[in-house]
């Protein structure tokens, strides 16, 4: 479930993923963890939604530590 939510974070573009994330939560931080990555995913497709974007395309999200890859989809959300 943790890994789930990390890709729905963009936490998986970081090097500490799969192997760290989640190995020093307790129960309600990772609970805590998943609840944030599934809002923070609904709000940036509905984002998307309200901007215009085509419902065909997918949400891509990016953690706010790393920079932006040189090729970019049709929609990241910060």
């Amino acid at each position: 479930m943790l890994q789930l939510a990390a890709v729905l974070k963009g936490d998986n573009v970081l090097s500490s993923y799969p192997s760290e994330i989640g190995k020093q939560m307790t129960v309600k931080e990772g609970t805590a963890y998943m609840e944030d990555a599934v809002r923070r995913f609904f709000q940036a497709g509905v984002y998307a939604k309200k901007m215009g974007v085509d419902e065909e395309q997918i949400v891509q999200m990016k953690p706010s530590l790393t920079t932006r890859r040189s090729s970019k989809p049709a929609y990241e959300h910060p």
